[in-house]
């Protein structure tokens, strides 16, 4: 098989893939409960509002960068502090998705 006739099948098959139909996105239920958070978003929550008033003119994916370099440099103590807070928040949600599943919706 020589180059063209292989650019021509993939071409053929571009063509068809684009015809074909795609698959529907399943809608979440709004009623369901949130998932968790990890606990680098939940440091995250606690630090953005702190680096965002030390440093107003800083884009959002600077402010991103900020935030992975204080959680690279923080403590142990501290990040036990957040897991915590996630295990707490799991056990929250594991009680909440129970509830909704047996039809409390």
């Amino acid at each position: 098989m020589n180059i063209r006739s292989m650019y021509s099948i993939i071409k053929i098959y571009d063509i068809y893939l684009k015809k074909m139909p795609r698959a529907a996105k399943s809608q979440k239920d709004p009623n369901a409960p949130k998932r968790p958070l990890s606990t680098f978003f939940l440091f995250s929550q606690d630090e953005r509002p702190k680096i965002k008033k030390e440093n107003p003119s800083l884009s959002v994916s600077d402010i991103a960068k900020v935030i992975g370099e204080r959680w690279r440099s923080i403590g142990d103590d501290k990040k036990r502090h957040y897991e915590e807070r996630a295990r707490q928040e799991k056990e929250r949600y594991d009680r909440e998705i129970a509830q909704y599943k047996q039809g409390g919706k």
